[in-house]
């Protein structure tokens, strides 16, 4: 129900969608880069929902433990960082990431434009950031693109020349109001941009290079992938966590799984947007794991806020630590 509420009152508020505007870019423009080091540990938040009335202190202080324990590498907001926050907000969540001098990133979630600022201006004021020699964001939005979005890029681990490992972000854009009205789902333009980066790295790095994909909204094998694992079938593993509400997906399949199943790269894919979820399941090869609900925020379960660590080993092999936390812990 309340997830209702809130998609009625953004079908209110959202006047258009964000698009594709035309201009094509190399692959290698959307290419960030940091240095790996064995044992790469990725800290995943999700679905903050920080909002211009929110008591955002007690929201900060929570994050603040959980972020302080994980001890990470990089930070992975993947979306909903905001409903109904304002510029004022936005700049001081940036800022409380930027207060750990720890590199940190963000996709976008079907909330993000929900706020009293356009997806423009914050990827604008991402860009700017990760220009910032005293910002610890690594961002990249390329704004009059030929693919539909807003947060599409990547950022390659490095080891010298050495790609270890590649982490492709793609925004799952918001709402559809089409065929039919709903979660909107990955476009067809932005798998083919996945396709080419993947081919792209491949000749940079002279062989097929893993990567792990992050995104807001899940998509429909989310729950191909947990029938499977309960049924036993296609050799589907449930290795951690629960499917406590449905796979909140879009109606349409656009393909994305086909694509990653077709090059080979991708071993893993890492959502938010269902708070009360937190599954990972191993299914043809590729892991289809939730983050864990980072804050109180819009909905929740009392025994499921946290953030998850991912961890990357030079071998490819993935570790993987949820830290499931409550506000007394560190009241």
């Amino acid at each position: 129900m309340k997830k209702l509420i809130t998609f009625l009152i953004t079908f209110l508020l959202i006047l258009s969608l964000t698009g594709c505007k035309g201009k094509a870019y190399d692959a290698k423009e959307y290419m960030l880069e940091m240095a790996y080091k064995d044992g790469f540990k990725i800290l995943q938040l999700t679905d903050t929902h920080v909002a211009a009335k929110d008591d955002r202190q007690r929201q900060y202080n929570f994050l603040k433990k959980v972020i302080d324990e994980a001890d990470s590498d990089l930070i992975v907001v993947t979306g909903d960082l905001f409903t109904f926050a304002d510029k004022t907000t936005a700049k001081e969540y940036f800022a409380f990431l930027d207060s750990f001098e720890t590199p940190w990133t963000i996709v976008f979630g079907n909330h993000d434009e929900q706020c009293y600022f356009s997806i423009e201006w914050v990827t604008g004021y991402l860009n700017d950031l990760t220009k910032d020699t005293k910002s610890y964001c690594i961002f990249k939005d390329i704004q009059d693109d030929d693919v539909t979005g807003n947060s599409n890029f990547v950022i390659n681990l490095k080891d010298g020349d050495e790609i270890i490992e590649q982490l492709i972000f793609i925004d799952s854009n918001r709402y559809h109001f089409g065929s039919y009205i709903g979660y909107d789902y990955i476009k067809e333009n932005q798998i083919e941009w996945y396709k080419r980066v993947v081919d792209a790295t491949t000749t940079l790095n002279g062989h097929l290079t893993e990567s792990l994909l992050f995104y807001h909204i899940p998509i429909p094998e989310f729950n191909d992938a947990y029938d499977a694992a309960i049924n036993g079938t296609d050799g589907a593993v449930l290795e951690e966590g629960e499917k406590r509400e449905n796979v909140c997906c879009p109606e349409y399949n656009s393909g994305l799984f086909d694509a990653i199943l077709e090059k080979g790269s991708t071993k893993g894919m890492f959502v938010g947007h269902d708070h009360v979820n937190n599954y990972r399941v191993l299914y043809k090869g590729v892991y289809f794991s939730y983050g864990v609900n980072s804050t109180d925020r819009i909905y929740f379960d009392e025994d499921l806020i946290g953030g998850q660590v991912i961890t990357v080993n030079r071998d490819h092999s993935l570790g993987f630590n949820q830290l499931i936390k409550t506000y007394e812990d560190y009241e």
